[in-house]
């Protein structure tokens, strides 16, 4: 009994932290960004916060600047891209 106890202790002590600082980013009203600094290699579906905002892709269109730059040196990355858009 006192093992278990002692586990749940140490448990709170460990992870009350972590839950406090997160409710106050949320509480706080931070807002996280949805993009990130540069490029992704083989992601060129990522949104970088360096380059343009992805427009509507459409098949067969022109790639943007993030997915070639993110499919430099990886063959096939760019033909997925194009064929496949999101």
């Amino acid at each position: 009994m006192r093992l278990t106890l002692f586990a749940m202790a140490a448990l709170a002590l460990l992870i009350g932290p972590a839950v406090l600082q997160t409710g106050n980013a949320e509480a706080q009203g931070q807002v996280f960004a949805q993009c990130y600094n540069g490029v992704i290699p083989l992601n060129p579906y990522a949104e970088s916060c360096t380059l343009p905002s992805n427009q509507t892709q459409v098949r067969g269109a022109a790639p943007d600047a993030n997915a070639i730059i993110a499919c430099r040196h990886h063959p096939g990355c760019l033909a997925c891209y194009v064929n496949n858009p999101r």
